[in-house]
């Protein structure tokens, strides 16, 4: 029998690098072609984004939890600097320090759940 939160770590792997792979599109393609939500701004876009991929990877990969959140951060620094070989786009700073932010708290919450189900296993 699998245990479900190592089947919850599978589902947070394939959701994860999903994730990821739609930051790249969205931050590579032109502005035209990125996807929004209807009601939210770029910045809180930005860090959901990040938020998600950084915490669905680092509970997926809870013994690389600081290299998978240490090398989301290099990867939000460097694509912003990609956006400025895209004629359409401008990389800036502010907007990696958002997904910065996004992808740490996404790590704080992999942290608590695992915390959690330590516990949970633990009173059963």
């Amino acid at each position: 029998m699998t245990d479900p939160l190592d089947r919850l770590r599978r589902l947070a792997t394939v959701f994860g690098w999903g994730a990821l792979l739609v930051i790249l599109f969205a931050t590579l393609s032109p502005l035209d072609l990125r996807p929004h939500i209807p009601t939210a701004g770029a910045d809180i876009e930005r860090f959901l984004a990040y938020l998600a991929a950084g915490g669905m990877l680092a509970f997926a990969y809870p013994r690389q939890r600081w290299l998978v959140l240490a090398g989301m951060v290099l990867l939000a620094v460097g694509l912003e600097w990609a956006q400025t070989l895209e004629q359409s786009r401008h990389g800036r700073l502010q907007d990696a320090g958002v997904k910065a932010l996004g992808t740490l708290a996404g790590g704080a919450l992999a942290t608590g759940l695992d915390h959690l189900a330590r516990r949970l296993r633990g009173a059963a």
